[in-house]
């Protein structure tokens, strides 16, 4: 039975990688990759295919921070797939302060954390009712080795430039915890719908256009956590963790 996957974020990046591997390995899973623009969209289904995709692909156009998109996305996924097996919230932001000015560092926070938490957790809202008519629906948030407190504490990590970033992927983070309480704490039968299975990812320090290409990892080795929840059996995996493949293996990460 073939899956559907809403990515967002997916013309480039963490996100093509995402939609890139996980199609080479469940080619009969349907892919919908959502995208700021539909030329955007159909121009990485271009890419996609000379990287020899041949699962199903599709475009619904999504600004994460538009709230009219989000709806009528889930209005044209509904009437099309009837249902929807996995979100994957890529989407997200990264701003360096202009100045030190106040009004900068205000500018810089709300930004980052309208798209990278509140608007996760709208689109979230929107496609739960399409996730739960699906029989193992999941939600994956792309998240940063940076929400770590425990790693961040130590050595692990240099200073950051981008600190609204990081702050607000231990804030999605901790949505995902309480997202995840909330599932929990439903009945779960046909008279609500299946219970959604939440995780947060981070798929490393990856080469992208997001850091300018200085990261240490290729971006489809980053893709693999994803790949790995997309295709482990329910349950094989704690709904509500922190999760990385690192040196040929999955693991939590320690909040």
């Amino acid at each position: 039975m073939s899956s559907i996957i809403l990515v967002t974020g997916a013309n480039r990046g963490i996100g093509f990688a995402i939609v890139q591997s996980t199609a080479l390995r469940a080619p009969n899973s349907i892919y919908i990759l959502s995208c700021r623009s539909q030329g955007a969209g159909e121009d990485a289904i271009v890419e996609l295919k000379k990287l020899g995709i041949t699962a199903s692909l599709d475009v619904v156009v999504i600004d994460v921070t538009d709230d009219a998109s989000i709806i009528e996305a889930k209005d044209a996924i509904e009437k099309k797939y009837g249902k929807l097996d996995m979100l994957v919230n890529n989407a997200g932001i990264a701003i360096l302060q202009k100045t030190t000015e106040l009004a900068d560092l205000r500018d810089s926070f709300n930004t980052t954390f309208n798209e990278n938490v509140t608007s996760i957790a709208a689109v979230t809202s929107i496609f739960l009712p399409l996730l739960r008519l699906s029989s193992d629906p999941r939600v994956i948030h792309v998240s940063s080795g940076r929400a770590s407190i425990q790693r961040s504490t130590g050595d692990n990590f240099p200073p950051t430039a981008a600190v609204a970033y990081s702050i607000s992927k231990v804030a999605l983070n901790a949505l995902t915890i309480e997202q995840q309480k909330v599932e929990n704490g439903r009945t779960g039968n046909e008279r609500d719908g299946s219970r959604v299975d939440f995780y947060t990812i981070t798929p490393g320090h990856c080469k992208t256009a997001f850091n300018g290409y200085r990261g240490t990892k290729d971006p489809l080795d980053g893709a693999e956590v994803v790949v790995r929840l997309a295709m482990a059996r329910r349950g094989e995996w704690k709904a509500g963790s922190f999760l990385e493949f690192e040196d040929g293996a999955m693991r939590e990460v320690p909040w």
